[in-house]
């Protein structure tokens, strides 16, 4: 039995893989369009204009977080190993979350009035409120198709309505079409996106549209825990903005929005750990708590490989990624970008922890420490802001900002790999990340040698050659081991399964982040 099932193990892990490299594949197409439209929006809305979209978005998204109600991960986690659970309780949460959304459109109508907030502002609001809502749906159904496993239709959906969403957002931008025709764009990408996966959800679930509400109520329960954590970090990661909104004005809020947007670019594989790690944990622990450790930390690995250059060259880089995509006008933002850069490494850390705590039953914990977060993140905001717009005329807000977002996210993931402990780090993933953060070091070291000497694009690509070198030489990266491991996967043919839901038979590909 043990030799079946670390065969069986290895398979997975070789799938697994495979599928990580085919998602990160698609992900270049859809995330190029994302980004290059997000990445033009500051510039040629102008800081004014873009700091009203910038709160319109952050404010709606931390109002729909209700509307998730967890159940993504209890997907991914309950049908990727019983498909025919999902009829039980898709109807009945649907319907919930249509009530729910109801209210929470009439509580911002309610917040809108009684901050007195622009009458044009309204629209817009609103209309990225139903983008929220859109986007909740879609997600639901994405994570219904990858644990299935079905997600051919899916990728291709993906492709073609961030293609409506990036033309209808450039027709907004260069016609200079009334502002809330950019949320508008939003909305009807989303909206294309979820008649197109209703129908890939009916086609490869047969879902029956009645409603159990004794299932309905075991799903919202089982989801609880989950819904409080998300709920939680999304409202903490958020925040920061609606409070600028109140103390600065505009300009700050388009500043440090501009450096989140840069920032996300080290957030890139966020995707692979909820579409392709969190079902192979799930089989992995449904087996045996010693094969999910063995995966739990060879993931790690694989995850923190990408995490720290990413980071890394957003940071050092900082002030020319800002200067050399938005403008002098947008240069404020450097600071605060800098400081941001350095959160997405333990943001990757606390996702897994986050993964691990579910799978082993200690949910709660898990929503508890980003319960205390929430409580962390705005006494935070209120120490760091006023010393900081005291420091930096311009951005300072937003620099304050990014110092309270680096101290919550820093507390957070202490807490929740001290949970975890021994099941995420073994002596080689300990020793993989010490000799990563003093590659990272020496490269800041030689980049600032460098500064003033020659063109910042030269020194940044020099500075990457660089961090290569010593990882490989450091033992940083096993390169001859991962290129091994990633030609077995590609060479490996899609297995079809055992008939049990134990093995899925293609990747999952999907888009990871709203237009």
């Amino acid at each position: 039995m043990t030799a079946v099932s670390d065969e069986r193990s290895r398979g997975e892990l070789l799938l697994a893989l495979r599928n990580t490299i085919k998602l990160l594949t698609s992900l270049l197409f859809t995330w190029g369009i994302a980004l290059g439209v997000r990445l033009l929006l500051p510039r040629y809305l102008g800081p004014d204009a873009f700091g009203a979209v910038n709160f319109a978005d952050a404010f709606t998204s931390t109002a729909f977080v209700i509307v998730g109600l967890g159940l993504d991960t209890y997907i991914r986690k309950e049908v990727s190993v019983h498909p025919e659970r999902a009829s039980d309780f898709f109807a009945g949460t649907t319907l919930l979350r249509v009530l729910l959304a109801l209210l929470v459109f009439a509580g911002m109508q309610a917040f809108l009035v009684l901050a007195d907030r622009p009458r044009d502002s309204w629209l817009l609001v609103h209309l990225f409120g139903l983008s929220a809502f859109l986007l909740a749906m879609n997600q639901s159904f994405a994570a219904l198709l990858h644990a299935k496993g079905e997600v051919d239709g899916l990728s291709v959906l993906n492709v073609v309505t961030k293609v409506v969403w990036g033309a209808a957002t450039l027709l907004a931008v260069v016609l200079r079409w009334p502002l809330w025709t950019v949320a508008f764009a939003v909305v009807l990408s989303e909206g294309l996106k979820s008649a197109g996966s209703l129908v890939l959800v009916n086609r490869h679930l047969q879902l029956s549209w009645k409603i159990h509400p004794v299932a309905v109520k075991a799903a919202v329960l089982g989801s609880l825990p989950i819904f409080l954590n998300v709920a939680a970090h999304t409202i903490y990661s958020k925040l920061d903005v609606s409070i600028l909104a109140v103390v600065a004005n505009e300009r700050e809020v388009a500043w440090y929005g501009a450096s989140n947007i840069i920032a996300g670019l080290a957030l890139m594989v966020t995707p692979m750990i909820s579409w392709v790690l969190m079902p192979l944990f799930a089989r992995a622990r449904a087996r045996s708590d010693e094969e999910y450790t063995k995966v739990m930390r060879r993931s790690l690995e694989l995850v923190l490989n990408i995490a720290f250059p990413c980071s890394l060259f957003v940071g050092i880089g900082a002030e020319t990624w800002v200067v050399l995509l938005y403008g002098e006008a947008y240069a404020p933002a450097a600071t605060s970008l800098e400081i941001l850069s350095s959160i997405f490494v333990l943001t990757y850390v606390a996702i897994l922890s986050s993964n691990a705590l579910i799978l082993t039953g200690r949910a709660w914990l898990q929503a508890g420490i980003s319960i205390f977060g929430l409580a962390v993140n705005p006494l935070l905001n209120w120490l760091c802001i006023p010393p900081a717009m005291a420091r930096w005329s311009e951005g300072g807000a937003g620099v304050g900002a990014a110092t309270a977002q680096l101290g919550t996210e820093l507390v957070v993931t202490v807490l929740m790999t001290a949970l975890v402990g021994r099941r995420a780090f073994d002596r080689r993933s300990v020793l993989i990340i010490v000799k990563t953060l003093l590659v990272c070091a020496a490269v800041v070291a030689f980049d600032r040698q460098l500064q003033g000497s020659m063109p910042a694009l030269a020194r940044l690509a020099l500075d990457l050659v660089v961090y290569a070198v010593l990882a490989v030489v450091f033992g940083a990266v096993h390169l001859r081991e991962t290129v091994a491991f990633a030609r077995a996967a590609l060479r490996r043919q899609p297995d079809t399964g055992d008939g049990a839901g134990n093995l899925p038979h293609d990747a999952p590909s999907s888009d990871p982040s709203p237009p």
